[in-house]
């Protein structure tokens, strides 16, 4: 059945344990922009959103960390952002990560990959990028508030596609031996959005116990983390409770809410 909106059940009606609405588009140049669009919208209406997530088969303008070009591969990617109550208070800073861990394990799962997080919350193949994750959070005044968790996923890219992109440290799953069954038609935004899905089961009890089991951070690794100008190195000595990284320093253990590692 259709309506003058196009199908009224996108991906044949799949139904997900928390999510609420998907909306399906064949090409946006940023979900995140469109999910924090509903955010707005929903604010400026002062109507409650239930959790929703935004699907495109083609993201041509996505966003990463720090303002950053996050646009996916070409035909080769899928990308869906998910927007959702978010924790009041102190809950917030532990987001990137807990979602980290969640989508790593539910995508890891699905592809039968040993899928690796990069702190906060990149997912490596090896040592390269198979999939972007980015946190957004819009705080209302009453102390509640809502986040938008986006994640591009290059699925089918071919290694020509990566490097017209300028991606060297970038990789699919199909560059790293997924079978195509599970690559075929809308079956990785499909997983794209399963993984969002569970990240909405709840945090770790033990987060920093949690992040060691889905990291490719050792402890003693040396890493360099970029914020902005700033450029702290250390040696990887795990987790606060909160998902802060913390850094064995020349002056001591430095503990980093934000931030890039470029080395590691």
């Amino acid at each position: 059945m259709t309506g003058p909106l196009g199908p009224l059940a996108p991906l044949g009606g799949l139904r997900f344990g928390r999510i609420a609405n998907v909306i399906l588009l064949d090409e946006t140049a940023s979900t995140n922009d469109v999910a924090r669009a509903l955010v707005e919208r929903m604010v400026a209406e002062d109507t409650d959103l239930l959790p929703t997530c935004v699907a495109a088969r083609r993201q041509s303008a996505g966003k990463g960390r720090a303002g950053r070009s996050g646009a996916t591969a070409g035909e080769g990617a899928v990308a869906g952002s998910r927007v959702a109550p978010g924790p009041e208070g102190p809950g917030r800073i532990r987001v990137p990560v807990a979602t980290g861990i969640a989508i790593a394990r539910s995508l890891s799962g699905a592809f039968g990959l040993d899928l690796k997080l990069k702190w906060p919350n990149d997912l490596l193949a090896g040592a390269r990028k198979v999939a972007g994750i980015l946190v957004e959070g819009r705080a209302l005044p009453d102390g509640a508030g809502y986040v938008v968790v986006g994640v591009g996923l290059n699925a089918r890219a071919t290694r020509a596609e990566l490097d017209a992109l300028a991606l060297p440290h970038a990789t699919s799953l199909a560059l790293e031996g997924v079978a195509e069954p599970l690559l075929a038609g809308d079956l990785p935004l499909l997983a794209d959005l399963r993984a969002l899905d569970a990240a909405l089961a709840g945090e770790p009890d033990d987060l920093p116990a949690a992040f060691a089991a889905a990291t490719l951070h050792r402890p003693g690794d040396l890493l360099e983390v970029r914020d902005g100008e700033k450029v702290v190195r250390g040696r990887f000595a795990g987790l606060t409770r909160d998902g802060l990284l913390r850094l064995e320093t020349q002056t001591g253990v430095t503990e980093l809410i934000s931030g890039d590692v470029t080395s590691f």
